[in-house]
């Protein structure tokens, strides 16, 4: 389900400038709590996830330190930078897990 309280979608700007968008996802897939932090730029050319298993903190202080930094630091934006599908809620509402969080 789509975390839609507590300014987690909240537009943020970084130094330059540049408007970054956030989207929280999150759920109990087998058994374990995950979430995902979705991110893009404005014009949506960069784009990623930021993967949050059961074994991550995924309270709100946390989430929102975590945005902070992907908003602040280019480098760690590389370190997630995946291709994303928009519009996020048709794509992603039955997310589950990423191929390499699975423990096949």
């Amino acid at each position: 389900m789509w975390w839609d309280y507590q300014n987690l979608n909240a537009v943020r700007s970084d130094k330059s400038g540049t408007k970054w968008h956030f989207r929280v996802w999150h759920d109990v897939v087998a058994s374990r709590h995950v979430a995902r932090v979705f991110f893009w730029e404005e014009k949506r050319r960069i784009s990623g996830v930021v993967l949050l298993s059961g074994d991550s903190r995924s309270d709100v202080r946390y989430l929102h330190g975590l945005i902070q930094k992907r908003v602040a630091d280019p480098k760690l934006r590389a370190k997630h930078q995946r291709q994303i599908d928009f519009p996020l809620e048709r794509h992603y509402q039955e997310y589950g897990t990423f191929p390499e969080e699975r423990s096949d």
